[in-house]
């Protein structure tokens, strides 16, 4: 039986790109190379961030509030591709490649990965979103302050406290 895997480009520690490898290998204790997922911050023309709820039958953090999309970037496909993917398999809307703001790469040595973070600004509304139901139980939108409360509390996913702070210090600049 052939399993359906996903497959990732993969980079030394220098961000040099060396091969192509399977989720699985990518996914182990050490696996010596670093893939790359993108993770977006949504925030809407009121100032309001989303966040959403992982599925309960998520492997990792289930019910847990997290950024509102996120995941890995498919061997071939570019930072950007990966941003549009993701955004409308988990919520349903359409972008284009420009509406994404690249604000950061961001290390995380333990999962072997640089994360590449970036901003969508949108006008859409929950109503406007059809939301991936495997990976997604609900999405809502936060002030600021609300958002900060959840951010460093035990129902968000954890992230590491020098991670949150600079969320919180670039998300507060679009949340004017």
């Amino acid at each position: 039986m052939i399993i359906d895997e996903e497959f990732f480009d993969v980079y030394d520690i220098n961000g040099n790109h060396v091969g192509v490898k399977p989720k699985s290998f990518c996914h182990r204790d050490n696996p010596g190379v670093y893939h790359k997922p993108v993770w977006i911050w949504i925030v809407n023309d009121k100032g309001q961030i989303l966040v959403q709820k992982r599925a309960a039958t998520k492997k990792k953090s289930p019910n847990k509030y997290d950024m509102p999309s996120a995941g890995h970037v498919d061997a071939g496909e570019t930072l950007l591709q990966a941003c549009v993917r993701e955004t409308e398999e988990e919520l349903g809307l359409k972008c284009k490649e420009s509406d994404f703001i690249f604000l950061k790469e961001w290390l995380i040595q333990e999962s072997w990965e640089f994360a590449e973070i970036y901003l969508l600004k949108t006008k859409a509304k929950i109503t406007d979103m059809k939301l991936q139901k495997e990976e997604v139980a609900e999405v809502k939108y936060l002030n600021y302050d609300e958002f900060v409360k959840l951010f460093y509390s035990d129902d968000f996913c954890n992230h590491a406290k020098e991670y949150k702070d600079w969320v919180c210090e670039v998300l507060k600049k679009y949340c004017k």
